[in-house]
């Protein structure tokens, strides 16, 4: 589950630009980015579609790996959050199956998970993951992964 800002103020939303990486269609670098949240938890879509739309971020929801797969596969995301424990596809086979795709070799796939333990991030890593989140997610620490993998505005 996301966790909600506490009685700090929140963390400013960095200021994203496209990264270098090739995709099917060109972007103005003006755009907004686009990511696709998977996750099978309704309450962890809702949360986290708003944290991430308070960052600036354009919001598609995948409900399992399957659903996920296919939307990458008909649709080019900046950026893919997911969860690793799902029906019917779990987010380490559905990086896998993301990764066998064309044109998704430079596209950041980002995990999300309860299990914080060092063999689930090496897990995570061996599938084709980019970077590893623990839940519940600390806003800050989303800011500041995005803005690794989604360069600040210069």
């Amino acid at each position: 589950m996301f966790t909600p800002p506490s009685n700090a103020p929140p963390a400013p939303a960095p200021k994203l630009q496209p990264s270098g990486r090739q995709t099917a269609q060109a972007r103005p670098a003006t755009r907004q980015f686009t990511a696709l949240l998977v996750d099978d938890n309704e309450v962890n879509l809702e949360v986290g579609c708003a944290i991430l739309e308070e960052l600036g971020l354009r919001v598609h929801v995948a409900h399992d790996g399957r659903e996920a797969v296919e939307k990458v596969s008909s649709a080019v995301f900046d950026l893919v959050l997911m969860d690793l424990q799902m029906p019917r596809l779990d987010g380490l086979d559905a990086t896998r199956e993301i990764r066998a795709l064309p044109g998704t070799a430079e596209l950041p796939v980002i995990a999300m998970t309860a299990n914080a333990f060092e063999h689930s991030r090496a897990a995570c890593m061996d599938a084709g993951m980019n970077d590893f989140l623990t839940k519940p997610i600390d806003i800050s620490t989303l800011a500041v992964t995005l803005s690794r993998w989604l360069p600040p505005t210069t």
